[in-house]
């Protein structure tokens, strides 16, 4: 399948992403397919041999949803993975939300957690080599071209809410990376043979340099929200302003979890996706946040240039007017 390149991400052709939303920061609906209700299932049809789900192997699944962290793949290990296409980048070391409602997203989501709490059984396909995995594979997709990403991050479902019309909230956790090499099925869902890349063999992860480099990082966003805060005369939660995750993770995780800030970028996003090494990734975050501290400090001190001495907050602005 050819492949293409838009800033600086490689893309390959793909039918229409699914109609779902992402919920949370900065989630946003993302347009798609109509959703084929009559593709739906009812528990009392249900998929061929989904009664047959063993009793046992109910039993031996967490209801809750909240296991283990799965073990990681090895890099370079090839399988056929569901893939979940959106307007959105996933990435590891991070949480991804989801709302699924469309009928053919209903059905893998809930064969992904079959025998777990709410999960309508008549919805399972037991079938599916992925059926109670909880692991499904998420990519980038270009709403206006319909290009694809080659480069995507496996998920695992850590929780689930069932709601009354049906529709299932989902929260992910981003595992891994992977590349597309093949694809396997385009309908109901996308199916692909992926390789899961070796981020093991990123030598320089944990070097000195990349651990100076993450603080020098996690400083500047939180000089970045400080003065955010402060143009806009507002305040933020404790969690807000010095996230845990600046101090808790490595800078392998960081150098994801900072690319997930920039979520009106998806592009850019995408980019840090691909970017091979922990350095490179880290370096690039360096620069985008170093330009974003310049402006807002620019923006702070223009602010301060026009406040009148003892006046309000509301004062606090440059005067009306431009250029004759």
């Amino acid at each position: 399948m050819l492949a293409f390149s838009k800033g600086g991400c490689t893309l390959i052709p793909c039918n229409p992403a699914p109609q779902t939303r992402a919920w949370g920061a900065g989630g946003v609906p993302h347009k798609a397919a109509p959703c084929q209700q009559q593709h739906r299932r009812s528990s009392k049809d249900g998929w061929p041999g989904s009664r047959r789900l063993a009793t046992a192997q109910r039993q031996r699944r967490a209801q809750s949803l909240v296991p283990q962290a799965a073990a990681r793949k090895p890099g370079g290990l090839r399988e056929q993975l569901p893939i979940f296409p959106l307007g959105l980048v996933a990435l590891p070391a991070t949480e991804v939300p989801l709302q699924i409602f469309e009928a053919r997203y209903r059905v893998l989501f809930s064969t992904l957690m079959a025998g777990a709490e709410g999960i309508d059984e008549g919805l399972v396909n037991p079938d599916k080599a992925w059926c109670g995995s909880r692991m499904f594979g998420m990519t980038f997709i270009d709403q206006k071209s319909q290009g694809l990403a080659s480069i995507g991050t496996l998920l695992e479902i850590t929780e689930h809410s069932n709601l009354e019309d049906g529709r299932l909230l989902v929260n992910n956790r981003g595992r891994q990376r992977f590349k597309i090499l093949e694809v396997v099925e385009e309908s109901p869902v996308l199916v692909c043979e992926v390789e899961y890349l070796r981020d093991e063999e990123d030598e320089g992860a944990n070097s000195p340099e990349a651990v100076a480099l993450a603080a020098e990082v996690a400083e500047l966003f939180r000089s970045v929200v400080s003065l955010s805060v402060k143009l806009k005369a507002t305040s933020v939660p404790a969690d807000i302003a010095n996230p845990r995750q600046l101090t808790e993770l490595g800078p392998f995780d960081l150098s994801f979890w900072v690319a997930s800030l920039f979520a009106g970028s998806p592009y850019q996003q995408q980019a840090l996706l691909e970017e091979e090494t922990t350095l490179g990734r880290l370096k690039a975050s360096q620069e985008l946040l170093s330009g974003t501290q310049r402006y807002l400090g620019a923006q702070v001190a223009l602010v301060g240039a026009f406040k009148p001495s003892g006046g309000s907050e509301s004062d606090a602005s440059p005067p009306a007017g431009g250029p004759d």
